[in-house]
Parts: C-alpha cells; structure tokens; sequence
C-alpha cells in the first residue's frame, strides 16, 4: 500500500509506545519527522526493531534538539505535517517521601516535562499555518467522570503515581485549552515485551462509550494502536475529540 499523506511528526520516538508507532509507519512507507536529543539511539533502536536503512533514509527527517526548546521544536513543522504524536514522559526517579511519613510516592526526573513539553510545540506549531491533529499518550487515573481503573489500583494511582500523573493531567489540560483536533490515548499500566499481544479492549469518555477497564497493557500494542487507527487517515476521524482507554 502506498501513502500520499503529508509526514507524520514524532516527540518522544524513543520511548516504547511512540517508537513502536514509528516503525510501523515507516515500515508502511509513511514520510515521518522526528526531535531527539540523541539521533544516533533513534537509529539504533529502529535498526534494532527491523526497520531498514533504506526505509530510514527515504522516510525519516531527524532532528538534534530538546522537546523543552520552541526553536528545536519549529525545525519539524517547517514542512506541513498531517498528525503529531506526542509520547513525552518523564524517568521516575525511584521511590520517594512526603513530609508526611506515612506517604510514599514517585519521583520523577523532570516532574513537569509533560505539560512542559506539550506547552512547546504548541506555540512551535502556533508559528505555523498548520493545523495537525495531535495523538498524546497520556493514562488512565486521572480526573474522569467515571472510573477507568480496577477498584484495587485505586491506591496506587492517587497514591504512589501522584507525582507522574500530575504532570500528565497539566499535559491533557494544556493539550485541551489549545482549541486544535486531539485525540488522548489512555493506556492502563505499561509494561515492556510482548505481553498478551495486542489491544484487546478499547473504551472512550464521553457519549456512546464507556471506559475500558484493566490492568496492565504493553507498549508495543499502544503504538500499534496509534498506528492502525490514528496514524492511517482513512480511521483517525472517529477518534477525534476523545478521550480513548486501551487495555488487555
């Protein structure tokens, strides 16, 4: 199948989801555009992953610089960009203590890189006539009208993953004060490897859906996700404008 979309823009192409949605696109014959700090690990983990060095090089547009920077950011909207994916997230930074002793939490290494990030390319993209859709993977957890994790990981999630999942909640609320075509990609807890293969439930806020609920999902079968049903233009429109919960 041959594409004639306009490229697809990356932030955060080596993290496990985003990386995985960019070797299928560019297994597919999809032009990509990408801002890393490192160029030479993207290329590693692509070559890693199977992707060729001629789908690379006739594909992909790298770019040398930091998600935090506006300039670094302009060099991949230069060219119009049909969709920009966002998957931004910060390392945590191992377990920490609040100044109430009972009250365990993780840090993280910048515990605010999401809405950071995600407050760049905005005005980045705001010095541009483009309009793109933007796909952030963001997680389930967060302020919702109904709940989209087990009853038992409830303590986990506003407990042990506050710090995190603040910076992720500013991230959606920058991305929806923004006034562009969104779609916020929810998975339940990420793990690495295969895993129990792809999505096998899918859910939405808001009218017509519900949340999917569930424990754990693998960060191959978010990018493939984003993949088969945002990246292809022919199925992203249903998923405009929602809030999608992924999970085994």
């Amino acid at each position: 199948m041959s594409y004639t979309q306009a490229p697809i823009a990356f932030f955060g192409a080596t993290g496990g989801c985003t990386l995985a949605c960019l070797v299928r696109t560019l297994n597919a014959g999809i032009d990509a555009r990408a801002l890393v700090r490192t160029p030479q690990k993207l290329l590693d983990l692509l070559a890693a992953r199977g992707v060729s060095s001629a789908k690379i090089e006739k594909h992909l547009v790298v770019h040398q610089g930091n998600a935090l920077d506006v300039e670094a950011a302009k060099q991949v909207f230069t060219v119009e960009v049909s969709l920009v994916v966002f998957g931004i997230g910060g390392f945590c930074g191992g377990p920490a203590f609040s100044p109430n002793p009972f009250r365990l939490f993780l840090t993280l290494d910048q515990p605010d890189i999401c809405g950071n990030a995600m407050t760049t390319i905005l005005t980045a993209l705001s010095t541009t006539p483009y309009r793109p859709p933007i796909a952030c993977i963001s997680t389930t957890g967060l302020r919702s009208p109904v709940r989209d994790v087990p009853l038992l990981l409830v303590p986990l999630y506003h407990w042990l993953l506050a710090i995190p999942h603040k910076d992720k909640q500013r991230m959606e609320d920058v991305l929806l004060e923004s006034g562009r075509e969104w779609v916020i990609v929810k998975p339940s807890l990420l793990q690495d490897g295969e895993g129990k293969g792809k999505v096998t439930r899918v859910g939405w806020e808001g009218e017509g859906g519900k949340p999917a609920v569930g424990s754990f999902i693998n960060r191959k079968s978010i990018g493939e996700w984003l993949f088969e049903e945002v990246v292809q233009e022919q199925k992203r429109e249903q998923w405009i404008g929602r809030k999608v919960t992924l999970t085994w």
